[in-house]
C-alpha cells in the first residue's frame, strides 16, 4: 500500500480557501485549515476517484495512506502581533499532536510605513516548500511513496518539474476547486480537487 507525503504551502492554501468559501468579512484566523484534516481530505478524495476509475477499467487499486504532512507557515512577531504569535504557537502545539504532522515556521518580515503602521510579508516560505518537495521526491520509493504538493502558487512549478523528473508518476498536486492548478508542460500529473464540503471538514474548530 503506497504511502503519501503531503507538502503544504499553508498560507497559500488557507487564504485561497478563505477567499472562496468563507463569508465576506470573516477574519482568516476564524476559518483555519487543520493540516492533518486537510491531508485526510486530500487522500479521501484522491483514493475515491482513483478507485472508481480502477473499477471502471477493471484494474486493481491500492489506496494511499498518510505517511506525513508538512505545512510551512509564516510566524507572527511577538513584538508586533502578540495575540497572533500566541495563537500560532498554540496551533502548532495542537496540530503536531499527531507525529505525522509537522508545522515549520519562518518569521514574518515587518516593513514600517511612513504612517507608523507595518506591511507584513512572508519571506522564504516558497523556497522551503520547494526544497521539501524536491527532497521528498528524491527519496521516494519507486513503489511505496507518492509526494503531493498542496499549493496554487505558480512559483512552485519549477520545483514541481524537477520533482517529477526525480520521481516520475509519483508526484501529484492538490488544491481547491475552481482555483489555479499547477502543471508541468508535457506531463500528465494527477491533481486532487477539494470542494466546499471537504473544506468544511478541514477547518480547525478549536478556539485559540
Amino acid at each position: 500500500m503506497p504511502t503519501a507525503h503531503i507538502v503544504v504551502d499553508y498560507q497559500n492554501i488557507h487564504l485561497t480557501a478563505h477567499d472562496q468559501f468563507c463569508p465576506a468579512g470573516e477574519a482568516p484566523h476564524h476559518c483555519l485549515i487543520h493540516p492533518l484534516h486537510y491531508a485526510h481530505q486530500i487522500l479521501g478524495a484522491r483514493n475515491l476517484v482513483k478507485r472508481l476509475l480502477a473499477e471502471k477499467g477493471g484494474h486493481e487499486f491500492k489506496p494511499a495512506t498518510l505517511g506525513s504532512v508538512t505545512a510551512f507557515r509564516g510566524l507572527p512577531s511577538n513584538l508586533h502581533e502578540p495575540a497572533a504569535y500566541r495563537r500560532s504557537q498554540a496551533q502548532q502545539s495542537e496540530w503536531t499532536r499527531d507525529s505525522r504532522c509537522r508545522v515549520i515556521y519562518r518569521p514574518l518580515k515587518y516593513y514600517k510605513r511612513s504612517n507608523g503602521s507595518f506591511d507584513v510579508k512572508e519571506k522564504g516560505i516558497d523556497v522551503l516548500v520547494a526544497l521539501e518537495l524536491v527532497q521528498r521526491a528524491a527519496s521516494a520509493d519507486a513503489e511505496d511513496s507518492v509526494v503531493i504538493l498542496a499549493a496554487h502558487d505558480t512559483d512552485q512549478e519549477p520545483a514541481l518539474e524537477l520533482s517529477n523528473r526525480l520521481a516520475p508518476s509519483r508526484v501529484e498536486t492538490s488544491g481547491w476547486q475552481n482555483e489555479k492548478r499547477l502543471a508541468v508542460k508535457g506531463v500528465q500529473m494527477w491533481h486532487t480537487f477539494l470542494d466546499r464540503d471537504r473544506f468544511e471538514r478541514c477547518i480547525d474548530r478549536k478556539g485559540y
